[in-house]
């Protein structure tokens, strides 16, 4: 009996040991060299977007027409002297340090493309309440 018992927990433990090295020394290929934006981070922006969207009750305005720029966290702009971590330039480049000041950049997108006027002085309830 001592020695069946043996044989299985000796079992087990091989199964074990097996199971929990195959992966190691797992070669993979590298990866193509490069800045790659995953598609989940462009589906994160679109809807993101559409939802500042219906939120500011606009009209005009698409996803597929602004031009998105991922830029450091800080980055030198005209409108502060330590550095911007969003900025929209007329008419559509939304630069963008981090993706929580990207529905701030639409929104001055949006109130530019459907008033006129992007707000540069964040007087629109909408910097709050769409954010």
């Amino acid at each position: 009996m001592k020695t069946k018992t043996f044989r299985v927990l000796k079992c087990v433990c091989l199964l074990f040991l097996w199971v929990s090295m195959s992966a190691c020394g797992e070669e993979a290929s590298a990866g193509k060299v490069g800045l790659f934006i995953d598609e989940s981070t462009a589906k994160f922006l679109k809807t993101e977007f559409e939802d500042t969207k219906v939120c500011g009750k606009f009209e005009n305005g698409a996803f597929e027409d602004v031009s998105v720029v991922m830029m450091p966290p800080v980055f030198p702009c005209k409108h502060y002297a330590g550095g911007c971590s969003g900025e929209y330039v007329n008419p559509n480049h939304l630069k963008v340090g981090s993706l929580y000041v990207w529905r701030h950049e639409v929104i001055h997108y949006l109130l530019d493309l459907n008033t006129g006027d992007p707000d540069a002085e964040h007087r629109s309830a909408l910097f709050k309440t769409c954010i």
